[in-house]
């Protein structure tokens, strides 16, 4: 059993907590312990679509995208209960070859280790005292912290210090194939959510999202997703996972965060957490730099009044939708 001491520990080794990892180190603070329950390279649950913004946060943090195989695909269209509404000359959306996020995290993971950020892989935590600012590990080390970031999604070992219980749900199925290269985005295939189907390199994902209800059998909806549009796939390699609604506690007992999905930095309106992710893991770093708490707390209440207004914008576009 070995005791250890960091200045800060960040619990997941994904966007939002690499971001927070490498402002840190922008800012000189060096004693920092990243853990993550996974192996890196990961799978994720996620088409991996990043827009030009998205692009920008990951260049300024060093991340050369032009490795992580992105390109646009420019035929985009937009359809409603199959039925094609528009087209759109896609300049703002970026798709990895292999339409996941494998590649762009195992990058952004890499620099993080050439940076010289200490992590542990297959790594969980068995317990956590709060009071003591202890955690005990999978791997049998006590670690004390000064900072803690949890930043290790919607359901996380931090997920337990929230409150919320609504969030999102979403399905995906990657399928090797020779389709033409092309985004389609379907509305009216769930109630407030939309599918896809994504192909490109010789692959095609095809996925849904909804707000989560415990009623209904999305695999029974994903399956008939798939009928709909004449697409033969083995359903048990079909993949889930959930995301956020709204924003939670931002800061617990004065020196722990929440970044990322497990702040709620999700857009409730595409379901897309990447750029804010990247941002809050940025903004938490600011925080604990300047030991002001109360930036961290501004930034995220800037975020929750943003995905309120959001969140009706939602409700009024897919209401329109729904009476086509």
């Amino acid at each position: 059993m070995k005791k250890k001491q960091y200045k800060v520990v960040i619990v997941g080794a994904g966007p939002s907590g690499i971001s927070c990892g490498l402002n840190l180190i922008k800012y000189g603070i060096k004693d920092i312990l990243i853990i993550d329950k996974s192996m890196f390279p990961r799978y994720k649950c996620c088409a991996g679509y990043i827009t030009n913004k998205t692009k920008d946060a990951y260049e300024k943090l060093g991340l050369d995208i032009s490795k992580c195989h992105y390109s646009l695909i420019k035929d985009f269209n937009i359809l409603y209960k199959y039925k094609k509404r528009q087209t759109i000359d896609n300049k703002f959306l970026y798709t990895n070859k292999v339409i996941d996020r494998v590649e762009l995290d195992y990058n952004f993971f890499k620099l993080a280790k050439k940076k010289k950020i200490n992590i542990l892989e297959e790594v969980k935590i068995l317990k956590h005292d709060i009071i003591h600012n202890e955690l005990q590990l999978s791997n049998k080390d006590i670690i004390n912290y000064d900072y803690l970031v949890f930043a290790d999604g919607t359901n996380g070992y931090g997920s337990r210090y929230q409150d919320s219980k609504k969030k999102n749900i979403a399905l995906q199925l990657i399928i090797e194939d020779d389709k033409k290269e092309k985004i389609d985005i379907h509305f009216g295939i769930t109630k407030r959510g939309y599918g896809w189907v994504s192909s490109c390199n010789g692959y095609t994902n095809v996925g849904l999202t909804d707000v989560y209800d415990n009623k209904v059998n999305y695999s029974e909806v994903f399956s008939d997703f798939l009928e709909q549009l004449n697409i033969k796939a083995d359903i048990k390699k079909l993949t889930g996972a959930f995301t956020p609604i709204g924003i939670g506690k931002p800061i617990i007992n004065d020196n722990i965060y929440f970044v990322g999905d497990a702040l709620g930095a999700c857009d409730p309106l595409t379901l897309s957490g990447l750029r804010y992710g990247l941002k809050s893991g940025e903004k938490c770093a600011d925080a604990i730099n300047k030991d002001n708490n109360k930036l961290y707390i501004k930034y995220a209440n800037s975020l929750k009044y943003r995905f309120i207004f959001m969140e009706l914008v939602q409700r009024i576009f897919y209401l329109k939708f729904s009476l086509f």
